[in-house]
């Protein structure tokens, strides 16, 4: 089975395709503010609300906050899983989630299409050996240099994985160009891996744990070196919606953030979350390395990606999130 993918001009058309459609829902948006005022009583104005993510590793705090801490802020948290970050974006864009996890490079290039995005938490920091770009011995891809002129999986093009590969091969003196980038999701990387119809693929949690057991060989770290540390994904919300609903964003915060540090102080629990999100064998679950979960707002260490991106030659101009970034509370 061969799996279509379209010229790299063409994907480029179909994601600007994407953000243009939801750039009516921004026009009457306000600009963006570092401050989420509480509201009169801190009681949030929706308490049901809808939060959306790509299901893997950095979305298990979206499931232990619907279980648990929502309740301690007086919300009732959906989960909802989506394939990728511009899937993500458009969600909270056109109101259909409160909330969403996306890559930083995916904000950006929202907020540079006029799109009122504001990161409300940040979600965790880059990490080693927690996801990688990984390759069949039969492939021919030991390094960088092997990937001109392959087919390589991202999960998404403004993913920060898809960034950082770009900048590493850059660095590398590398012609990030000469690589064709598909899209897929991790459902269908060890299958696509084993019939040849992609070269190499991003993967993490269970499906590294699958390819790695194809026998493959980890061709880049996304989280070692100089990425590690730095913010990886985050949660946003639309401006719009912050303006609005003060008390129920100050209340996603706590939660999120809350349900990010209690799985950092408990292994086990960890463990029980990442099996039951992702249907993950126990020994899978105990050999995870965990995310490196965030307790509050780094705007230094989320600023890093626009900065990368810019390096990259992706971004034609600095992008500064300062404006970009709420508060995390004090108070939860």
């Amino acid at each position: 089975m061969t799996i279509p993918h379209p010229p790299a001009r063409h994907r480029g058309i179909r994601i600007s395709l994407a953000l243009g459609a939801v750039l009516a829902l921004a026009a009457c948006s306000s600009t963006a503010t570092t401050t989420a005022p509480e509201g009169s009583d801190g009681t949030p104005e929706v308490s049901s609300v809808r939060i959306s993510g790509i299901q893997g590793p950095g979305t298990v705090p979206l499931q232990l906050a619907s279980e648990q801490t929502a309740a301690e802020y007086g919300l009732e948290v959906e989960p909802v899983y989506v394939d990728n970050s511009g899937v993500a974006v458009t969600s909270v864009i056109s109101g259909d989630t409160a909330a969403a996890n996306s890559s930083y490079f995916g904000v950006i290039d929202a907020i540079n299409q006029g799109l009122p995005i504001v990161v409300i938490a940040e979600g965790w920091a880059s990490t080693p050996d927690t996801g990688s770009l990984e390759a069949l011995p039969d492939s021919g891809i030991a390094s960088l240099a092997d990937l001109e002129g392959r087919t390589v999986n991202v999960i998404s093009l403004t993913s920060s994985h898809a960034i950082k590969l770009r900048h590493a091969m850059l660095a590398e003196g590398l012609d990030p160009d000469a690589v064709d980038w598909v899209e897929l999701p991790y459902g269908e990387v060890a299958a696509a891996l084993e019939q040849g119809t992609i070269d190499a693929s991003s993967a993490v949690g269970p499906t590294l744990a699958a390819v790695r057991g194809l026998g493959s060989t980890t061709v880049f770290d996304y989280g070692a070196g100089e990425y590690t540390g730095m913010a990886e994904s985050g949660w946003i919300a639309s401006q719009t919606y912050a303006d609005e609903n003060p008390a129920t964003v100050r209340a996603i915060q706590c939660t999120l953030l809350e349900a990010q540090g209690a799985l950092v102080d408990d292994r086990d629990l960890f463990e029980t979350q990442f099996m039951s999100l992702l249907g993950a064998p126990a020994e899978v679950a105990a050999a995870e390395v965990m995310l490196d979960y965030q307790r509050t707002n780094r705007l230094a260490e989320i600023q890093r990606n626009a900065d990368i991106y810019f390096e990259s030659g992706l971004l034609t101009d600095e992008f500064d999130f300062t404006d970009h970034v709420l508060d995390a509370p004090a108070d939860c």
